[in-house]
């Protein structure tokens, strides 16, 4: 129950951070170049509330392992003041009030100084996000940086995505928004890609990454690796295939396939909350005999999982026959766009390719 409410929440809190850095970045472009954007005070401050609530998620789990020798007040001290991690949410959440009273007196400001200053706010908040990850546990300036830049990537490109797909009231100037929105996704997705692989070699060595699989923490990587694939395909959509579409129909509505990109996000945002809540395989064999082969994997393999051993590609038919299915469940999620198929359809081919490309990259290795 814990781990299910941890992930969710972790999903939640990227939600929040993008909603409010998407806002803040289409306040400072002009009108000419976005559709009308309309976002609540409510709603912002909605999500301010979220980051400070849905942060406290991690420190779930030490509260209930302490609280029943220690009590539930001197635990929260304790975790709170002299655990990392409870020092990270207290700074965010001091950081949340002082950004919640910033958007309270100043939403209705638009010079683009206010802007800036959000901007600046929520970048602040990144960084005490990034002070007890992982990754800066194991290297503090090295690891705290690539979590920064890596976190701070995503909730800039996805938050303006977010924005324009769920609180755009027309779809105006959409052409002149995918021309600078396309060029800072891109760049945005690069610096992800980059950061993404060098976050992986803090948690292993890019060569075990199948050996990985072994594990609930190989598992949920695995999947959102998999989910990127088909988000890769949404991006060429409302990019290239958008602007294409938009110069032979001005009418045509774009925003449900962007909301089809934001949903494929937001899986993605639950994978990675589902990380954040295992051990990574740092010392694959310690945790082999620790906590023993994951439950998905275990539905594969059925012999006996020793920590000397390791996971090999191995092609069979049944795992090829479902990897050509995987290939055209993507390539009728691309092709129902210009199809002009609805873009429930493309999402549900979309998960289909996820659940078969898994099936057959599982079906195909071989514990040796």
């Amino acid at each position: 129950m814990i781990f299910l409410l941890t992930t969710i929440s972790e999903a939640l809190l990227y939600t929040c951070f993008a909603l409010l850095m998407g806002n803040y970045i289409f306040s400072l472009f002009p009108s000419d170049l976005k559709p009308k954007i309309v976002v609540s005070r409510k709603v912002k401050l909605i999500a301010v509330a979220g980051i400070a609530i849905f942060s406290f998620a991690p420190l779930l789990s030490l509260v209930t392992f302490l609280y029943e020798d220690y009590g539930l007040w001197q635990t929260l001290i304790s975790i709170i003041f002299t655990f990392e991690v409870g020092k990270s949410w207290l700074f965010l959440a001091i950081l949340s009030i002082i950004l919640g009273l910033y958007i309270f007196f100043f939403d209705k400001k638009t010079a683009a100084i206010y802007s800036v200053i959000g901007i600046l706010l929520i970048f602040v908040l990144i960084a005490g996000l990034g002070w007890a990850s992982h990754a800066t546990s194991i290297s503090p300036v090295k690891g705290f940086i690539t979590h920064f830049t890596h976190f701070a990537s995503v909730v800039v490109w996805v938050g303006i995505l977010m924005i324009v797909s769920w609180f755009s009231r027309n779809t105006d100037n959409w052409t002149n928004f995918l021309k600078w929105f396309h060029v800072m996704a891109l760049y945005c997705f690069a610096i992800v890609i980059i950061t993404g692989l060098s976050l992986m070699s803090f948690s292993m060595e890019w060569s075990t990454y199948p050996d990985s699989w072994m594990l609930s923490y190989g598992q949920s990587l695995l999947i959102k690796h998999l989910l990127i694939i088909p988000l890769i395909g949404y991006a060429f959509i409302n990019g290239i295939g958008m602007k294409r579409k938009l110069q032979k129909e001005v009418n045509f509505d774009p925003r449900p396939w962007a909301k089809v990109e934001f949903f494929v996000i937001l899986l993605i945002f639950v994978a990675t909350g589902a990380l954040s809540q295992q051990s990574p395989p740092s010392n694959l064999a310690q945790i082999l005999s620790s906590e023993g082969v994951s439950p998905l994997f275990g539905l594969f393999y059925d012999g006996v999982i020793q920590p000397s051993l390791n996971v090999q590609f191995t092609p069979k038919l049944d795992g090829i026959l479902i990897g050509i299915v995987s290939i055209c469940f993507f390539a009728v999620s691309i092709l129902s766009f210009f199809k002009k198929m609805p873009p429930l359809f493309s999402f549900i081919m979309s998960i289909l390719f996820v659940i078969s490309a898994y099936l057959a990259l599982l079906l195909s290795v071989q514990v040796v």
